[in-house]
């Protein structure tokens, strides 16, 4: 009997046994896959952010408009000169300055050749058929309108003049109006003696205020 009981005892221990052994299998396995699914979960690349970083910086910053370049046009006469400012495909040439005044105001402004540098300063040639010979437009533009030929020349000469000082050298450099602008005909010096304008053709442009002056005093 005693030996029946031990045994019995030795199969229900035997028993309990196998069924912890189960039970610990059981949860090593699913720890097992749980630690793999992480595992694997963890190896995903993370998502990425829409654009690409260079994208994003060029939605956020400010947009420039580099479609051209802003100069100032002077037009006007002695003290009544005013500033516009005029956008040019690519850093202009005195010629592209002073076809831009034309533009703007309407004068004829054609040139007999292109301005040339030299004397320490720049020359302007004008063709015949400018307005400095043939008079103001017609119509004139309200903003530009002048009285007579005297006022349309004098308007002219010290438009260019400005606008060429200004835009060759930098007032924070130097003295624009060192820059001496010589002006002259195809033909030679500018001579319009029916409205008392003699232009010599050796000397720089003083201004119509300069002439002005002069002129009243002859």
């Amino acid at each position: 009997m005693k030996q029946i009981a031990a045994l019995l005892l030795a199969a229900v221990l035997a028993a309990s046994m196998a069924a912890c052994t189960g039970r610990n299998s059981l949860a090593t396995s699913s720890a097992l896959s749980e630690g793999a699914a992480s595992a694997a979960t963890s190896s995903e690349p993370a998502p990425q952010a829409s654009g690409t970083p260079s994208e994003s910086l060029l939605s956020s910053a400010p947009q420039t408009d580099r479609a051209g370049l802003e100069r100032t046009l002077y037009i006007g006469a002695g003290a009544s000169m005013k500033e516009y400012p005029w956008t040019f495909e690519s850093d202009p040439s005195p010629d592209d300055l002073i076809a831009a005044i034309a533009e703007m105001t309407g004068w004829n402004l054609t040139l007999a050749e292109p301005v040339s540098s030299g004397r320490g300063g720049m020359t302007v040639v004008f063709g015949r058929e400018s307005s400095v010979f043939t008079g103001p437009p017609e119509p004139q533009k309200d903003e530009f309108h002048v009285f007579d030929t005297q006022d349309l020349v004098f308007h002219i000469l010290d438009s260019i003049q400005k606008t060429l000082q200004m835009n060759t050298i930098d007032p924070a450099l130097g003295d624009p109006d060192n820059l001496d602008i010589y002006f002259s005909t195809e033909d030679g010096a500018i001579s319009l003696p029916d409205v008392g304008i003699e232009i010599p053709l050796e000397e720089p442009y003083p201004g119509s205020a300069a002439l002005s002056e002069t002129y009243a005093q002859s």
